[in-house]
């Protein structure tokens, strides 16, 4: 399937697929792509359950039997363990769609990086969609601080309380300690990060690596990965 011009004919019903609200600067910027509904006589538009199923059918589902979780990707990765790109004690995958170059000179266009235990307990307790507003306030506010976000906001991946957020393009950095802003850093690229429970009560981030920048095909192709996100159970871990 031509991923490029499916996405171009069913933008806007992808992201209707997908329960996430987009920020606004991605939205206001967006809107004016959306193509017009169809002529008479032309195709006509698919809806966001039609677009899901037809993703899901022409995709590949990419199954980790160790950290117990299938997705079904837009084509089959390179899967590299997260621990080559962050940290050495980081646990996940980073499921790799499109990269440039080799050697130290490889450049990542497209990944999906998965984290299994990507946030605390706390962070997002289970019936955070359920409590007062102020208190879901407070949540957010303290996800805010853990990392410089520039847009934030609680949802719900397959019925379970989850937050979505973009990563700052500009972030203010303290120079010389003295507790005070005094500079703007410029991110070489931002990144989208879905953190939400599993089945079974696994707790999972899944980020968008777009490089140089994000594109609306690749949020939308994102968007309906994490819809797709399936925690397997003990027996699944097991038989795989």
């Amino acid at each position: 399937m031509d991923w490029k011009k499916m996405m171009k004919m069913t933008f806007a019903a992808a992201f209707a697929a997908f329960s996430l609200a987009m920020p606004q600067a991605f939205a206001a910027e967006e809107t004016e792509n959306v193509p017009d509904a169809p002529a008479e006589g032309e195709q006509r538009q698919m809806t966001p359950e039609e677009v899901l199923q037809a993703y899901i059918n022409s995709g590949y589902k990419y199954t980790s039997q160790r950290y117990g979780y299938s997705i079904v990707c837009p084509r089959k990765p390179s899967v590299v363990p997260a621990s080559m790109l962050f940290d050495e004690n980081e646990k996940g995958d980073v499921l790799i769609f499109k990269s440039t170059g080799a050697g130290e000179n490889t450049m990542i266009n497209y990944a999906w990086v998965i984290r299994p235990d990507a946030f605390d307990e706390s962070v997002i307790p289970p019936d955070i969609t359920k409590q007062p507003e102020e208190k879901q306030k407070e949540y957010i506010e303290k996800f805010m601080k853990s990392s410089p976000y520039e847009f934030i906001r609680l949802t719900e991946v397959d019925g379970r309380a989850g937050v979505y957020a973009v990563t700052a393009k500009e972030i203010e950095v303290d120079t010389n300690g003295d507790g005070t802003f005094d500079e703007i850093m410029r991110a070489e690229s931002q990144m989208i990060q879905t953190y939400f429970r599993g089945a079974y009560g696994g707790r999972f981030g899944v980020m968008l690596m777009e490089n140089p920048d994000l594109t609306k095909d690749g949020i939308a192709l994102y968007q309906l990965g994490v819809l797709t996100f399936q925690e397997n159970g003990k027996k699944d871990k097991k038989n795989k």
